[in-house]
């Protein structure tokens, strides 16, 4: 059996938003999803695949863990996913490492893409109880808020603190002005004023000094300009080698699940090493450093 391959690189006005989305996922799986970084489980996309195409990798299907919020276990649900699409030769590249940190960008896009090949793919041939496929288990959802602050009120509200009353004080007398004998007031003499001569500033002198100023200002600023642009092109220089380090590093990662997945068959039988060449592709960074010391 093999899946009808969807190639799907753009955003398209096709695209459904992240509300049609949930809503599909939730209808579809009998499931609680809120947000579409909640996808990152993989779980979802797992039961679509039994949905579309159900024995398609028999008991391994039963590996999925539909309630989890461990990164690990992500991983993992990825793997069964990367087994349906080898099983039904789909071309498909699955970024694992970017959907299990729960970016909204990295899951929606590959979503995107999914609503697609399932819509490709699925033909409703038969009735599909996902939630007893799933033993019952619930899937999607968050946890909600509880203690003080949560969302939500209950029917009991605390009692409204008593009003102290206010009393002003009485106002206090007033003072009696005292009675004050006037003097005849003697006449100042007439005070003089001087009047100060400022140098005057020709024009032609200060629109100098601001077209100086002006001048300085446009050199700063083509200074500044030309060095924005060295920056931005080293910024798409390291762009450009960061894209394909990426690549290459996708390259790499399938022959390394193409190893993988030849190991862990079992109708085949046991290769020579397989279980050395597992241990060795199961070895995190930190063993291997310890290893190194």
């Amino acid at each position: 059996m093999a899946a009808v391959n969807v190639y799907h690189t753009s955003v398209t006005t096709e695209n459904l938003s992240r509300n049609d989305i949930l809503q599909w996922i939730n209808t579809a799986l009998d499931a609680n999803f809120n947000k579409i970084e909640g996808l990152c489980t993989g779980a979802a996309y797992c039961q679509f695949m039994e949905m579309m195409f159900p024995g398609s990798i028999g008991a391994r299907s039963k590996r999925v863990k539909w309630n989890t919020k461990l990164e690990h276990e992500y991983i993992n649900n990825f793997k069964v996913l990367q087994e349906y699409f080898k099983a039904l030769s789909v071309d498909k590249i699955v970024p694992v490492e970017k959907l299990v940190k729960g970016k909204f960008q990295d899951n929606f896009e590959f979503v995107q893409w999914f609503k697609k090949f399932f819509d490709a793919n699925y033909t409703d041939a038969q009735d599909y109880d996902p939630v007893a496929a799933r033993d019952g288990q619930p899937l999607g959802g968050d946890a909600k808020a509880t203690g003080p602050g949560a969302g939500g009120s209950s029917g009991i509200r605390a009692p409204p603190a008593p009003r102290v009353p206010v009393t002003r004080p009485a106002a206090a007398p007033q003072p009696s002005k005292p009675v004050t004998t006037t003097k005849p007031v003697q006449q100042q003499p007439p005070k003089t004023t001087s009047v100060i001569h400022r140098p005057t500033i020709p024009a032609n002198h200060s629109s100098t000094i601001n077209n100086h100023h002006q001048g300085m200002n446009n050199n700063e600023n083509l200074r500044l300009q030309q060095e924005i642009d060295n920056l931005q092109e080293i910024i798409q220089q390291h762009a450009a080698q960061i894209a394909g380090l990426e690549k290459e590093r996708e390259f790499y990662y399938q022959k390394l699940r193409e190893v993988e997945m030849v190991c862990q068959e079992p109708e085949h039988e046991p290769l020579p090493h397989a279980q050395k060449i597992l241990e060795i592709l199961y070895t995190t960074e930190v063993r291997m450093n310890i290893c190194n010391e």
